[in-house]
Formats: structure tokens, C-alpha cells, sequence
């Protein structure tokens, strides 16, 4: 997810309940929707070779699959480097998240550094679409009857030895919203097909009908941040919207309002409905069933994924010969990232002098999720993760020459040496 953290959400608005217990309005089901999301799959599953669900948002999927492996009070392993919808994901999903050891190269799991004690599960980050090291974790989940769950949703163009990421679990999940700029909309797969029954009739009792309005908004969004995107109207808007009072600096994560979700997990299983703040961060519409033409401009962006690959491929070349680039960009063979992680001095101040020049960085996940919420225990590499965190500058690959331009222009220095042993 990307820029969380600083947009308010104003009532009434396309996410505003407007309906008893939450759940709005109107009903976006219909013939064509069902046409189109059957289609939308079928897209999806000659891309990685499986059998998918399509589903409104990376999260919601994640959701099915979290209550599908794993029973209450399950620890599941996930990287404290990585969104904070990940978490609340697990949290709702009635789970204890544990924090996973840090590698410095690439943000992910440090796989060799992995304590394994009482683990029931794992979630793969593929942070920036860089890849974890999934062989890895899958042997070693195979080894000792761990539900391996891969998150792809930054990776949908990641392939390790030939092989989508987002296969290599019992169950992945993908996202539209980040790829192709759909901002909504993801896919659900599982190594069984059989398991696609009962998560699909899961789907169908979590999701939430959709208005005329929510539906309509849902699609031009994306259309007009895509105007926005190509035409370089960012600074404007950017500087529009602050002027407005509808972007508000509250730090790169949401306000956790720790105390409300402490009160809300001790008071026994948790209803989605009441994880609402949580989990609808820069997505109100994270469980809306999608309509006809929602879906049909979600599949269109698989055009825009396609052509756009050999620009990133060229952009990641460019940015991991530059002396920011994380060690496991430079390390790694060139791939289209979704953002590349480059690692520099003073990063928040650099961010404030980048949105002078009209470029607003997104997808900082800092601080580490052990230190943005008491209720989680530390991980055993907490100076790692600050350190990346802290450092990190994810850059889109399309914007490489710019980027690297300014860079060099602002005087970015490399972030100083991680704190490892």
C-alpha cells in the first residue's frame, strides 16, 4: 500500500457505511459481474499456472486464507518489514503474529535466522517484489507440517527458478491494485483446487454489497490517478489536496489506536465488521463485490502489467548500479519490481525536498511493526529491521532516470552500514 498514513477519509464518502452494522447499501452483484469476474480469472490462472478466486483486495484474500489453515491463537510468522494491513489481516483473522528475523540485503525473511518453536504457519513478503527465499521456506515448511501462506501482492511479475511467485504455498495471494495501478481488486490461488470450493463460498459469505455510488467511484479513481500518473500532475494535486486539508502528515503508518484494538481483540473473536478501521486502510472498499465494470477495467490493466515489464526490467538496471541500491538489488539479476528499495541517509527529510519537486514517495513501512504496536512481541532482529526501515526509499522502476536524477541533484547520501554481526 502506498502514501498510508497521510490522506483523511471524509464521511460519506464512498467507504461510509450507510447501512446497519456497517454494511452499505445497494447490491453491486449481478449476471455480468459474475461473466466478468469468471473471465478475470481465467486471465489470472493461465498467468501462474493455477486455479485463483478473484477477490476485491489482496487482504480480503489473505483473510480467507488465514481463517482457512489456521485456527484461533495460531502463530503465524510474518516480516515486522511489511505493511501494516498484514498484520491486522492475521489479527482479524483471531492469529498472534510473530515477528520474523530481518535480512538487511532485501527487507524479508532471513530465513537461516528463523525460530521455529511453536509456529503453526508462515506469510511470505516478497517486499518490493523482490523475492524471499521461498525454496527455502518451503522445504523447510514442508519439513516440519508449516502452512506456508505466499504473499505476492508486491509480486505479481516475480518469478524464482522459472516458478510465479504466489504458488509456492498452500495458498497465495496477488494484487491488482498495486500492479497496473488498479487500486482495487486481487486474486486468491491454493495449491488444491479442492480448497477453492470452500474459500469460495467463504468469499461469498464476506463479502459486502456495493452501491451504484462506491461501484462508479471504484472505477474512475484508478482512471483519474492514472491521468494524474501519465501527465505528470502530481505536484499540483499533491499541493492542492495538502492546501485542502485532505492530506495530513500523521507518519508513514495509519494511528494504530492501540488502545481500541487491545479492548476489541481481548473481547473474544473478532467480526471483520469491527476490524473496519484496521483493515480498510487506503482501500474502504477492501470487501466490496465488484460489478461488470469494475471488473472490466481490472482486467484491462493486465495490458497496461504487460507493457510496462521491459520498462522496469530497464529502470532496475539503471537504479541498482547507482550507490543507494539495497545489496539484494545489486546482487540479484535484474526483474520488474514493483518499487526498488534503495537505502539512504536522512530519508525523511529527503522525502519532504522530493515532494517539492512534485514526487511522492510511497510503500514506507516504518517504523517495524514490533515498535508501531505494543501488543506485538519483538522479533529477534529489531535493529535490523529499524535499520532497513528507517533507511529504505522504495523508487518506482518507471521513474528510474528521474529519480536517480534528483537524487544526485538533492545530494542523497547511502544510508550508513546495517547493525549486523
Amino acid at each position: 500500500m502506498s502514501g498510508r498514513g497521510t490522506v483523511s477519509t471524509t464521511p460519506g464518502g464512498s467507504g461510509d457505511p450507510g447501512g446497519p452494522g456497517g454494511r452499505p447499501r445497494g447490491s453491486g452483484g449481478s449476471g455480468g459481474g459474475t461473466d466478468r469476474r469468471r473471465a478475470i480469472e481465467a486471465v489470472m490462472r493461465d498467468r501462474i499456472g493455477q486455479e485463483c478466486l478473484h477477490v476485491p483486495s489482496a487482504r480480503f484474500g489473505l483473510l480467507l486464507a488465514l481463517r482457512h489453515w489456521f485456527g484461533p491463537g495460531d502463530r503465524v510468522l510474518i516480516s515486522p518489514t511489511n505493511c501494516e494491513t498484514v498484520l491486522f489481516t492475521v489479527l482479524a483473522a483471531g492469529l498472534r503474529p510473530v515477528m520474523a528475523p530481518v535480512s538487511w540485503h532485501d527487507g524479508n525473511i532471513d530465513v537461516p535466522a528463523v525460530d521455529w518453536t511453536g509456529l503453526a504457519g508462515v506469510v511470505t513478503t516478497h517486499l518490493y517484489g523482490q523475492p524471499d527465499r521461498v525454496s527455502e521456506l518451503r522445504a523447510e515448511c514442508d519439513r516440519r507440517g508449516v502452512v506456508l501462506l505466499d504473499d505476492a501482492a508486491h509480486a505479481m511479475q516475480t518469478t524464482v527458478d522459472g516458478r510465479p511467485a504466489g504458488t509456492f504455498g498452500e495458498a497465495g495471494v496477488f494484487s491488482l491494485a498495486k500492479h497496473g495501478r488498479a487500486m482495487s481488486g486481487g486474486f486468491l490461488t491454493a495449491r488444491d483446487p479442492a480448497a477453492l470450493v470452500s474459500l469460495a463460498r467463504a468469499r461469498e459469505e464476506l463479502l459486502l454489497p456495493g452501491g451504484a455510488r462506491a461501484q462508479l467511484s471504484g472505477a474512475l479513481r484508478p482512471a483519474l490517478r492514472e491521468t494524474i500518473y501519465r501527465t505528470g500532475l502530481v505536484r499540483p494535486m499533491w499541493h492542492a489536496l495538502k492546501a485542502a486539508g485532505l492530506v495530513r502528515w500523521t507518519g508513514h503508518r495509519c494511528p494504530p489506536r492501540e488502545d481500541e484494538l487491545r479492548a476489541l481483540l481481548a473481547a473474544g473473536p473478532v467480526d471483520p465488521d469491527a476490524m473496519r478501521y484496521w483493515l480498510r486502510i487506503d482501500l474502504d472498499e477492501w470487501r466490496m463485490r465488484q460489478g461488470a465494470p469494475l471488473l472490466g477495467y481490472q482486467r484491462s490493466r493486465f495490458r497496461v502489467v504487460d507493457r510496462e515489464r521491459e520498462r522496469r526490467v530497464a529502470g532496475v538496471e539503471l537504479l541498482r548500479a547507482t550507490p543507494w541500491a539495497a545489496e539484494g538489488v545489486r546482487r540479484a539479476a535484474p526483474r520488474p519490481l514493483l518499487r526498488v528499495p534503495l537505502l539512504v541517509e536522512d530519508r525523511d527529510g529527503l522525502v519532504a525536498r522530493l515532494e517539492s519537486r512534485g514526487v511522492v514517495p510511497g510503500f514506507v513501512y516504518d517504523p517495524p511493526l514490533d515498535d508501531y504496536l505494543d501488543l506485538v512481541p519483538h522479533g529477534p532482529t529489531p535493529e535490523v529491521a529499524r535499520w532497513w526501515t528507517g533507511h529504505v526509499l522504495p523508487v518506482d522502476p518507471l521513474r528510474a532516470g528521474r529519480m536517480a536524477g534528483l537524487l544526485t541533484e538533492l545530494g542523497a547520501r547511502p544510508a550508513p552500514p546495517p547493525p549486523v554481526a
